[in-house]
């Protein structure tokens, strides 16, 4: 009679890459032949658990031809020896078993192309990835955590042909911080979450100044026929700033051509070393009034006017190269010994400090009178704490 045997394939079937194994994606397929051929013949097929024993996952029986075949679902990833028999464990010696067959499955992921480290805290950049292996309609979902908090979900979406996503992170726009942005998605077989590396992602104060021709509109209701210099001649800058709100902001200042660089170095180091600015806005929306601006605690540079409080004189904002900060946290003191703007009564006695205020030892200050401007605040009798003028 001849001596039993039995032999054993293991394939891939229904997974996203052909004769790959992945962890909860498609099955393995066992078949082999039993010989001498007999339909019926039972057949076993056993894996090697992570307890270093044999267990039976699947049974069935062959055909008239001696073949078999059956399916399991592919589970977890690791390395997986499986051995086919005719009854019992392969570990017995008078089983009749196959050689045994060792594969690999894959561990199925989510990955994360690195954001950058830091990012303008105004910009909302893209964090983009894939699944793997790739394969479309898997949800994935976007999360975001703060230093020392919790992972809140900030999106969902579902992925192409070539399993990748794309989320905008959009998370404290405007703030000062640190966090950390993940990816993940339920695995609905194995029934837990696939979840990928993290990674941080910290919102910067950053100037980013853009500069551009000043047009009409720019200083429609701060320029007029007769005005010293005109919009050719200036140049019109956004850009941000760290508002005493802790939030940064796009704000927009006009000045001369000759003086942008100086401006936006002066900002640059000033919102390096934190300095905070209330508003930032284009005299246009008070109508060029300088008082109502000045109520209004914003910071401009070109506006074509007499010095206020002294009808008699040219302001030097006329020819772009004076600058006014904080006008409420910084009054000013004309002439005639009138205080402006009256919101800024509170701030004519210089002590305490609070954020917003200008000394001889702001970062701000500093940096407008290292290129050449000269600080308001040395002037006397009269104080003009919120000014700086270009007099080289």
């Amino acid at each position: 009679m001849a001596t039993p045997s039995i032999s054993l394939a293991v394939k891939s079937v229904g997974g996203p890459v052909a004769g790959q194994f992945f962890e909860d994606l498609g099955s393995f397929r066992f078949t082999g032949t039993v010989s001498p051929a007999r339909d019926g013949q039972r057949v076993e097929i056993w894996y090697l658990g992570g307890d270093k024993k044999w267990h039976r996952t699947r049974q069935t029986t062959t055909d008239d031809s001696g073949h078999y075949s059956i399916d399991k679902p592919v589970t977890i990833a690791a390395v997986r020896r499986f051995h086919a028999t005719l009854g019992g464990s392969p570990s017995a010696g008078s089983t009749v078993s196959s050689a045994e067959v060792s594969v690999t499955v894959h561990d199925a992921t989510v990955r994360m192309t690195t954001p950058a480290s830091t990012v303008n805290a105004l910009k909302n950049p893209k964090v983009s990835g894939s699944v793997h292996p790739a394969r479309s309609g898997v949800l994935v979902h976007f999360q975001v955590r703060r230093v020392n908090g919790g992972w809140h979900d900030k999106g969902t979406l579902r992925t192409g042909s070539k399993g990748a996503y794309s989320f905008s992170f959009t998370t404290g726009n405007g703030l000062i911080r640190k966090y950390y942005v993940r990816a993940r998605y339920w695995d609905h077989r194995g029934q837990h979450w696939e979840t990928g590396k993290s990674a941080p992602i910290k919102r910067v104060k950053v100037l980013n100044a853009q500069v551009t021709r000043t047009t009409a509109a720019d200083v429609a209701d701060t320029y007029r026929s007769g005005c010293p210099v005109g919009p050719s001649k200036l140049r019109t800058i956004h850009l941000n700033y760290y508002g005493l709100d802790k939030r940064m902001h796009r704000g927009v200042i006009i000045v001369a051509k000759s003086r942008v660089k100086s401006t936006t170095a002066s900002f640059k180091a000033g919102l390096a070393k934190g300095f905070r600015i209330r508003r930032m806005t284009n005299p246009n929306h008070w109508g060029g009034s300088d008082p109502k601006q000045m109520e209004a605690d914003n910071s401009s540079g070109f506006n074509c006017r007499k010095v206020t409080g002294n009808p008699y004189a040219q302001s030097p904002h006329s020819y772009g190269i004076a600058i006014d900060v904080n006008t409420r946290e910084n009054p000013y003191r004309d002439v005639t010994g009138k205080w402006w703007p009256k919101s800024g009564k509170a701030y004519i006695k210089r002590s305490p400090y609070r954020q917003g205020m200008l000394f001889k030892s702001s970062s701000l200050t500093k940096a407008f009178r290292h290129r050449g401007y000269f600080w308001g605040g040395f002037w006397n009798p009269g104080k003009d704490y919120q000014h700086f003028e270009y007099d080289n």
